[in-house]
Parts: structure tokens; C-alpha cells; sequence
């Protein structure tokens, strides 16, 4: 009997649909990989901005949920998912907080960008819950992204890069807009629970 048997239930799942959703992996994938570099950079010994690096390091990680999103929605409509290679960032020296969120506001009007295309691309082909999974899963939330980041743009280009203003939004950002899990001070702070002594060893 031959396996795989090549026989999927791809329920009016058009081949373009298919291939334009593939796409956005592979964009959501870009996003995912840009901010890790944020974060990273932002976490540096002689940069030491927690606000930063823990807010990108968040975005990092809502990026790689979406991603999987896509994934398991080509999976689940009977579609082949095919990877493709992600760029890094051509230049990884993000320079100061009002350089990074700029990158970072083109990430998320690509990622909007692409996200009408696959609109598109699935109402042409009569395909309504491809349609509807983008819409109502993605495109308010992808807005107010936008949003998000053009005001962190607009506040950073009224502040400049002075080292006072660069400590407060980095101090307010931490503080109002990453969810506690992300936030890096929080978690040096917590005891490694893998490396503790146990209470019964302690004389």
C-alpha cells in the first residue's frame, strides 16, 4: 500500500491560497528573526536597555506563535508546508531605540501588506474560511501593531537620543507595555529552580 497515500481532503483549498500562506510563514518567520536581533542587541553588556530587550524578546515570541499558526492552518486545510530560508537582518547594529522601532514599524506594514494580499489571493478563489481566518484572527491585532509602534516612533522622534529621555521610555516601556513573563529583570531576579539547594542540605 503506498504511503503516504497523496490523497488529502483539500476542501476547495486552491493551490495559489496555498503557496501565498506558505509565503507568510516564511514572512512571519523575517519578523520572528528581526526582533530575536533586537532583543539581543538591546541585552548587550554596553547597551543595557531591559525595556527594550525584553519588549522585543516578546515580540520575538508572538511572531513564532503566528508562524505556527499558518503552519498548522495550511496542515489542517489539507495543504503541504514548505519552508524557505530566512534572511537575517542585513545590518545588525540596531544603533539606538528610534532606529530599531522604525525597522520595526516597516516589519509590521510588510507584515500587513502581505497579510491583504493573502486576502486577496483567497477571496478570489471563493474561499471563505481562508478569508475569515485572516481577517478575524490576525488583521484587528495587526493594526493595532501598527499603531503601536508608530507611537513608540513619534514619542522616540520628539525625545531624541538623549541618554536621560533613552533611560525613562526604556523604564515606561518595561513597565506598561511587557507582560510580566517577558520582562528580563524579573526573571534574574527569580531563583533557578534547577540549580537550587535543596532545604534539606542546608545545615
Amino acid at each position: 500500500m503506498k504511503w503516504p497515500s497523496g490523497d488529502r481532503a483539500n476542501f476547495k483549498f486552491h493551490e495559489e491560497t496555498e503557496a501565498i500562506l506558505n509565503k507568510q510563514i516564511n514572512v512571519e518567520l523575517k519578523a520572528f528573526y528581526h526582533y530575536l536581533s533586537m532583543a539581543a542587541y538591546f541585552g548587550r553588556a554596553d547597551v543595557a536597555l531591559p525595556g527594550c530587550e525584553s519588549f522585543f524578546m516578546q515580540m520575538h515570541h508572538e511572531e513564532h506563535e503566528h508562524a505556527i499558526r499558518f503552519l498548522n492552518y495550511v496542515k489542517m486545510r489539507g495543504g503541504l508546508v514548505n519552508l524557505c530560508p530566512v534572511q537575517p537582518p542585513i545590518d545588525q547594529d540596531w544603533k539606538c531605540p528610534l532606529h530599531a522601532f522604525k525597522a520595526a514599524l516597516n516589519l509590521e506594514v510588510e507584515t500587513t501588506e502581505n497579510l491583504v494580499a493573502v486576502n486577496t489571493v483567497a477571496e478570489k478563489h471563493g474561499d471563505l474560511n481562508a478569508s475569515d481566518f485572516i481577517i478575524t484572527g490576525f488583521m484587528e491585532d495587526q493594526m493595532k501593531s501598527v499603531n503601536e509602534m508608530g507611537r513608540f516612533v513619534a514619542v522616540l522622534s520628539g525625545i531624541g537620543d538623549q541618554s536621560l529621555a533613552r533611560f525613562i521610555f526604556d523604564k515606561d516601556l518595561l513597565k506598561n507595555h511587557v507582560h510580566p513573563k517577558f520582562n528580563i529583570l524579573r526573571s534574574k531576579l527569580r531563583p533557578n529552580k534547577t540549580n537550587s539547594i535543596p532545604r534539606c542540605l542546608v545545615s
